[in-house]
């Protein structure tokens, strides 16, 4: 493995934590700018980029116990380096501990000359010595930070999380949220076949009709593979295609969906419909609907259609797609750094945006019509509270709710199923 690999790993976690950026769209532009890395150096910055942002807690605890010091107390230059290493020695057994040591020395110089380095040789030799994360607090007398030391949490999002789901569930989430999500395909029905993709991929079947689960290929992407360029195919978790199965199109029909971008859920809808109807895509932002479009395109899906503005407030349309802004806890597997980031200011901003845009699609379904409000977290402010303003004027039919710690391991969905009375 190539010292590249770590040193590409390292500019991501800097972006991550420095200006903010999400660990995915930073690693695609540096991939970008690396060009000439092959796969398995390529997997390995991927698999090391991820494995820190999801276990940092853990290893800001070993770092800590190996340090002597408080992880406040350490130099932020050379915090991510220590969790680079430290990751290699703790969860990579392919990589020899000296190897893991010596590079980390060596981005440490780079970083800063001088006793950094020589911090970061000491720390991560004595971890490499006594490869042990110190036991979290008991569950009995502590149950919120022991949720907080094995799920890798800061300790506001345990208490968000076990006062959402039960003691029990938060635990399961949490730890399952951990490991990487399974990589799935989505058929494009008018093009393939579940078994003929599942063929051409070497994948095997998900739990839907269109499903297609991808073996784990160090550094390769989905988006890279010939089905996916050639329209046969579309990157997709099961939970989110459960979203658009609970929708139900049918061909012919007037279909609405807001927050459209970056449009799995419009093609979706299209493809289910045979493409026979319309699907009216709606986004503020124009690049993030320029997706949409280019979407449709790569599918061969005429009957999407891209609108900036909303459609006039009138009830016309025959379902409605409300797949609202949320904190996005349901993807922590795929988009780790919000752990470290969410605020319960930032949750209750969204819960008003998500009212909103709820309320939008409200008024633009037909009586009769079937509205489905989706958000890709667990909480209850962002899921079920949201329904709350819809009890006089619509039915609550089916209600969806899926997690990393069920069977399949599909991204944590809240979605509802509500058809307008009148």
């Amino acid at each position: 493995m190539s010292h590249d690999a770590r040193s590409l790993a390292l500019s991501v976690l800097f972006r991550v934590s420095k200006e903010n950026a999400f660990a995915s769209s930073a690693l695609r532009v540096a991939f970008g700018q690396n060009r000439g890395m092959g796969p398995a150096d390529r997997g390995l910055a991927t698999e090391l980029v991820y494995g820190v942002l999801r276990r940092r807690g853990l290893l800001d605890q070993a770092i800590a116990a190996a340090s002597g010091r408080r992880i406040k107390d350490i130099d932020p230059k050379l915090l991510d380096v220590l969790r680079l290493g430290a990751y290699q020695i703790l969860y990579l057994d392919r990589i020899p501990p000296h190897a893991a040591v010596s590079t980390a020395v060596e981005l440490a110089k780079k970083r800063r000359a001088g006793r950094g380095a020589s911090f970061v040789n000491a720390v991560l030799r004595r971890l490499a010595q006594a490869p042990v994360i110190p036991p979290p607090a008991p569950r009995a007398e502590d149950p919120e930070q022991h949720l907080a030391d094995v799920g890798s949490l800061p300790r506001g999002l345990a208490h968000r999380l076990m006062a959402d789901l039960g003691e029990a569930e938060a635990l399961a989430f949490a730890q399952a949220s951990l490991e990487p999500g399974p990589l799935t395909l989505r058929a494009n029905l008018l093009r393939t076949t579940q078994a003929e993709l599942q063929a051409e991929v070497g994948g095997t079947a998900g739990a839907l009709p269109w499903a297609v689960r991808l073996p784990h290929a160090g550094g390769a992407l989905p988006a890279e593979l010939a089905a996916v360029k050639e329209g046969r195919a579309t990157p997709q978790d099961e939970a989110s295609m459960q979203v658009v199965a609970l929708l139900d199109p049918q061909p012919g029909e007037r279909i609405l969906d807001l927050c459209a971008a970056p449009g799995g859920k419009t093609t979706h809808a299209a493809e289910l419909m045979q493409d026979q109807g319309e699907v009216v895509a709606h986004d503020r932002l124009p690049a993030r609907l320029a997706r949409v479009a280019q979407a449709a395109r790569r599918l061969g899906l005429t009957s999407v259609q891209t609108s900036e503005a909303l459609p006039p407030a009138e009830p016309t349309f025959d379902r409605v797609l409300v797949d609202a802004p949320c904190s996005g806890l349901g993807t922590l597997r795929r988009h780790p750094e919000i752990r470290w980031r969410l605020s319960d200011k930032d949750v209750a901003e969204l819960t008003v945006t998500q009212a909103e845009v709820l309320a939008q699609g409200a008024a633009r379904l037909r009586p009769g019509g079937t509205l489905v409000y989706s958000v890709c977290t667990v909480t209850r402010a962002e899921g079920e509270a949201q329904l709350a303003a819809l009890e006089g004027s619509f039915e609550v039919q089916e209600i969806l709710r899926t997690g990393p710690h069920q069977e399949g391991a599909p991204d944590g969905f809240f979605a509802a199923r509500l058809i307008k009375r009148g």
